[in-house]
């Protein structure tokens, strides 16, 4: 996971107060939804922030497509696309121009990277929609490859043909809430440079 925290619950100069918050039991468990990546062999990995598609290698951008409940969504070119849960919503998502998400919502944030298209937007899916991303041939119909990465890490190499499937997962996390500042405040504050 990253360590910006953008809206992180705790600054630097309060730690002890947390401390003393948590041992004190006062604070709320919120529950968090993660997003599962499964591959055509099986494998899968999950993630709380966001799984992301990207380029491997050559500044170059990638050719991709993406189905939505086996629907085709789009044909994208771009330097990759991030798929992301609320809590992700202000991470790599916001960085790359999606929006931002109240964090115990339930949905999936699809934000394509840099794309190559005056019209290419986020958008914004139910948690209950099946994503499939399959990557398309590289410059001159070569073979492509790309990186999936699980929160910046954990990354998997994808070939041209190959396809990852992106879910909500089955498991959550659960966040420890120690200030009674709401969601909107946080924000409010943070636009404000605060």
């Amino acid at each position: 996971m990253g360590t910006l925290g953008y809206l992180t619950e705790v600054e630097v100069g309060h730690i002890e107060e947390a401390i003393e918050q948590i041992v004190s039991g006062d604070f709320v468990l919120e529950k968090r939804m993660m997003l599962e990546g499964t591959f055509e062999n099986g494998k899968s990995d999950v993630s709380l922030n966001d799984i992301v598609v990207s380029r491997k290698g050559e500044l170059h951008i990638i050719h991709f497509r993406v189905y939505v409940n086996g629907e085709l969504l789009n044909d994208y070119e771009a330097d990759g696309v991030v798929i992301s849960t609320p809590t992700g919503s202000t991470a790599y998502n916001l960085s790359a121009g999606g929006p931002i998400v109240e964090p115990t919502a339930s949905l999936i944030a699809i934000t394509p990277i840099c794309a190559h298209g005056l019209n290419v937007r986020s958008i914004i899916l139910s948690s209950e929609d099946e994503i499939v991303i399959e990557i398309g041939p590289g410059r001159n119909g070569s073979k492509e490859q790309v990186y999936v990465a699980f929160d910046g890490a954990d990354t998997v190499v994808l070939k041209t043909g190959d396809q990852v499937t992106v879910r909500r997962a089955k498991a959550y996390t659960t966040m420890m809430k120690l200030s009674k500042v709401s969601f909107l405040e946080t924000l409010r504050r943070k636009m404000k440079g605060n």
